[in-house]
């Protein structure tokens, strides 16, 4: 595992909570799953002009696959990498096919309102940024396992990850950085209970 010379931020982010940051190009970001099957609802944006973000729909195209393995880059809505995957210290579960749990989502399940949303998380970390941005974004979901059957149709799997699993991202350009551990306890995105994240930021 990649021992930064220098900790910059260390972050403990509480199940169902979310956090932003800034970080420079070049910065290392360890995510790790502090537990077990709990997801990680990824955004970022580029300093210089927040209505650059990273792009799950611009990534694939770029990438010619579903979603980054190790050594890829995660791309931007003006198709450029923003950060990228340097090292998987996990089974490599990393979705890029839905969106952000979010209010209308957890009504559609029946769940007891209010409830803890990623799209909410998102929000409220940005407003602490100070960055005005009410657009619905597509996150890049780390640790989860919505399993792509043959037949097209999508299976919500537990993420399968283990204590202490992580990943390590290389930021490309100056970026707000937005992370959510995800609440979602109406099916098995995480395992049936949701659970705390840490974020390290070095170099």
């Amino acid at each position: 595992m990649t021992a930064f010379a220098e900790t910059i931020h260390d972050f403990h982010i509480p199940a169902r909570a979310g956090k932003g940051f800034r970080v420079a190009k070049g910065d290392l970001i360890r995510i790790t799953d502090l537990q077990g099957d709990q997801p990680c609802d990824f955004w970022a944006f580029a300093a210089e002009n927040p209505r650059e973000f990273l792009s799950p729909e611009h990534t694939k195209p770029s990438i010619s696959k579903v979603s980054p393995k190790q050594g890829d880059a995660a791309y931007t809505n003006y198709r450029r990498p923003i950060v990228t995957l340097v090292e998987d210290n996990s089974i490599g579960n990393h979705d890029m096919q839905f969106a952000a749990c979010d209010e209308p989502r957890y009504i559609q399940l029946k769940a007891p309102m209010p409830h803890a949303s990623c799209q909410g998380n998102l929000h409220m970390a940005l407003e602490e940024l100070g960055i005005d941005f009410d657009a619905v974004i597509q996150p890049w979901n780390l640790f989860t396992n919505f399993f792509i059957l043959p037949d097209g149709g999508i299976d919500i799997r537990p993420p399968g990850t283990k204590g202490g699993d992580n990943v390590v991202l290389r930021a490309e350009m100056d970026a707000h950085i937005v992370v959510s551990a995800c609440p979602q306890d109406m099916n098995p995105t995480c395992g049936g209970s949701p659970t705390d994240l840490r974020v390290e930021v070095g170099r």
